[in-house]
């Protein structure tokens, strides 16, 4: 073969070979790349869970000023720390031990109840009372926490039944042993009792009814705020059409308290 022929082959050949050892190079070194690549997100994998975001000490109350979402690494993070979707699940929620800041939240750490501890639901000053009520009037079955009331008490004067305005604006705590929120979306429940948020006097005013007579329950709007103005309404006030049948001219047997005031 010509010596020329010869030496043009070697160098194509020693071309190829050489472009092919680059390549099998560059697949390897991908190969081995995507392979660290690979085992560094499997080592370094993060998930978004709920964290404190400041110290958060026992008896806190879950809020959203008080929680973050951060990514956690998977390999530090407790496989029960709660994530984004589970929020719905413990806000408002007790905290039943401390949580550092930036630590992640774990069922472990609020209270099992699903509501907080009717204690935590009075504010300083006021005080819980339940009373009685019948379950079955339409108007109980749709009463529910948050919602304010305005109390009527019925009893025996001289051996006539009289009604009169007893407290006005009262908050419900609760119905039955159902806790919540203003605005808690809800339907018809049945209850016995509903407990009210009212202050010491008013506390023994409502005792003092419950020995005396029945107590009514009239809800009023969210946006009412209006005082209740005293009266009395018994028979004769009811079939009276007259100018002097009207029960606001009568002053009421029974002091009105609003707010806690004579």
């Amino acid at each position: 073969m010509n010596p020329i022929k010869r030496g043009v082959l070697l160098v194509t050949g020693a071309l190829i070979a050489g472009g092919a050892g680059i390549w099998f190079g560059d697949r390897h070194l991908e190969q081995r790349a995507s392979a660290l690549e690979a085992e560094l997100r499997s080592d370094h994998a993060t998930r978004a869970v709920i964290v404190a975001r400041d110290h958060l000490p026992e008896g806190s109350r879950l809020t959203r000023d008080g929680v973050a979402i951060r990514d956690m690494p998977v390999k530090f993070t407790h496989d029960s720390a709660l994530a984004a979707p589970d929020w719905s699940g413990i806000a408002g929620r007790t905290l039943k031990r401390e949580v550092a800041a930036g630590r992640a939240i774990l069922p472990a750490h609020v209270q099992d109840t699903d509501r907080a501890r009717l204690a935590e639901q009075v504010k300083p000053g006021d005080r819980a009372i339940t009373i009685p009520v019948s379950g079955g009037a339409e108007i109980a079955g749709l009463l529910g926490p948050g919602d304010r009331l305005d109390l009527m008490l019925t009893y025996r004067n001289d051996g006539e039944r009289e009604t009169v305005p007893l407290l006005a604006d009262i908050p419900i705590l609760a119905t039955g042993s159902e806790l919540g929120d203003a605005g808690t979306p809800r339907g018809p429940v049945r209850y016995d009792d509903l407990t009210l948020a009212v202050s010491p006097l008013e506390a023994a005013r409502i005792t003092h009814a419950l020995a005396i007579g029945d107590i009514h329950v009239v809800l009023r709007s969210d946006t009412d705020n209006a005082p209740v103005d005293g009266f009395r309404i018994d028979a004769a006030a009811l079939i009276d059409t007259g100018p002097d049948a009207d029960p606001g001219n009568a002053p009421p047997d029974i002091e009105l308290i609003i707010g806690g005031q004579p």
